[in-house]
């Protein structure tokens, strides 16, 4: 082979040789591509996967929140149209389900009853035994009221102790029976921890179509005829009348009386003295409050001192009378007028307020008389309700120096264990017992309390002494004094002063 022979097949093999290192770089960078786009694919479906769980996760929270959105607004509702202690339907809900109810009964000639319940005297409780145990017994409240009517029946908290019972039914007598259960089964013991609570109820009834024909007028003549219940005794019920409205309004008339006599200084006292049955001297006087406006006769207390007590006047009035009656003491006493005591009647209202022992000595301070020549006169209805708390006030009012008589005795308890258990000074017989004495008769129950008195080394005055014979008669039973239009009706201070 010639020489150029075999160069040109060198060169032909060099040749072959760069094409498979090129064919062979070709499919090395082929692989390494596909290696990359592989690669590329595995991230591009984790990016995918991932992206798909977040997806996922935000769709769950999203619902979750929805659920949760959904949860806040049902209970935002609810807490909107129900009152949080007993989880009752509150006045809102009530209104709106009375406004049905008196369509319904439009379409369908049916009746209904507007039901309104206030707990008696459950401030009581509230003071003595503390807020809490006061809220449990409102939710057992709730528990048996709603215990006494059926599903379809309503049953409201207006707030406070009051509450409101929504019933839809053919005939009046059916209200009349429901309330008589509600008031059975409020008044059996309510178990509240470890106290066995006692609690009554007073309800008054108003119907539709009978009473009233709109929501608003239901549900203010089933308030008046229940503020009827409270005056009849309690533990009861009234179903309305139109009698009640003409009532109703007269009341009002008299709460803005009090109002303005408060603000326009209208009140005035008026004092009839006390006196000693044997001797016939004057050894103090009663402050008895009257009302006097402008222009106007002057206005007894029985026309408005149940009125004062029912709307909480009763508070500032009793205030403005001890504070006046101290003030005119002191005025007396420092004009050189002799007089043993002056007396200031306490409603239970008062005495129960929970600023009343402060109150009464800063009235004290302020107007300098000396707790011995003060006596507040209590009745036996305003004792006896929650007996520790009365023995508490009626000490820390001994210890002050002041004296302490029970104002109509014999015409509520009358019970021996309170005479024992308090530290009464005086008994004061009620003047419808010294009415009935008479010349020819024993006069056993007089007797009796005048007896009383005297083993329990108690003062004992008579009230109401308006004869010649019941003045004999006390003297003889040796009753130490008495007050009444036979000594002198109740003067203004001025005409006292000239008295004495």
């Amino acid at each position: 082979m010639s020489v150029e022979a075999r160069m040109r097949a060198v060169w032909e093999a060099e040749q072959a040789l760069e094409r498979r290192t090129l064919q062979a770089d070709t499919r090395e960078r082929a692989l390494h591509e596909a290696e990359q786009a592989l690669h590329a694919r595995d991230e591009t479906e984790a990016q995918l996967r991932e992206a798909n769980e977040q997806l996922v996760v935000a769709t769950v929270s999203a619902q979750a929140m929805t659920e949760v959105a959904e949860l806040a607004t049902a209970q935002m509702s609810f807490m909107a149209e129900h009152d949080f202690l007993t989880g009752l339907p509150n006045r809102a809900l009530l209104t709106d389900r009375l406004a049905q109810s008196i369509a319904h009964a439009q379409r369908h000639g049916t009746r209904v009853a507007l039901m309104y319940i206030d707990l008696d005297h459950f401030k009581h409780i509230n003071d003595s035994l503390g807020h809490a145990v006061g809220d449990q017994l409102l939710q057992s409240v709730a528990r048996r009221l709603l215990g006494c009517v059926r599903g379809s029946d309503t049953v409201s908290r207006q707030g406070g102790d009051e509450f409101v019972v929504l019933l839809e039914l053919r005939g009046p007598e059916a209200a009349a029976h429901t309330a008589e259960k509600l008031i059975k089964a409020l008044a059996e013991p309510h178990l509240i921890g470890e106290h066995r609570l006692h609690v009554t109820s007073s309800i008054g009834i108003s119907l539709f179509p009978d009473d009233a024909d709109d929501v608003e007028t239901v549900v203010r003549n089933a308030d008046t005829a229940m503020y009827h219940a409270k005056r009849n005794g309690r533990n009861t019920y009234q179903v309305f009348t139109q009698d009640m409205n003409v009532s109703a309004v007269a009341r009002q008339m008299v709460t803005q009386s009090l109002h303005h006599a408060l603000e326009h200084d209208e009140f005035v006292l008026h004092y009839q003295p006390k006196v000693n049955l044997q001797t016939g001297r004057i050894t103090g006087a009663e402050a008895l409050v009257r009302m006097q406006p402008v222009n106007q006769p002057l206005v007894q207390p029985g026309s408005f001192v149940t009125i004062a007590e029912d709307s909480g006047l009763i508070l500032p009035i009793g205030s403005w009378v001890l504070r006046e009656a101290c003030r005119q003491m002191v005025q007396w006493r420092s004009a050189g007028l002799t007089l043993g005591q002056i007396a200031v009647n306490v409603s239970a209202v008062e005495f129960r307020g929970k600023d009343f022992l402060a109150g009464v000595q800063a009235i004290l301070k302020e107007t300098g008389l000396d707790p011995a020549l003060l006596e507040l006169e209590l009745t036996e209805s305003g004792l006896i309700h929650d007996t520790e708390m009365t023995t508490s006030v009626l000490n820390a009012l001994k210890r002050l120096g002041i004296q302490i008589a029970v104002d109509d005795f014999g015409t509520g308890y009358s019970s021996l264990s309170y005479l024992r258990r308090f530290p009464i000074d005086t008994l004061k017989i009620d003047k419808s017992f010294i009415q009935t004495i008479a010349p020819l008769d024993d006069n056993a129950i007089v007797s009796a309390v005048i007896g009383l008195g005297v083993s329990l080394k108690q003062r004992v005055v008579a009230e109401g002494i308006e004869t010649e014979a019941q003045l004999s008669f006390l003297k003889n039973h040796r009753c130490a004094e008495g007050q009444g239009f036979f000594f002198s009706q109740p003067l203004g201070a001025g005409a006292f002063a000239e008295l004495l």
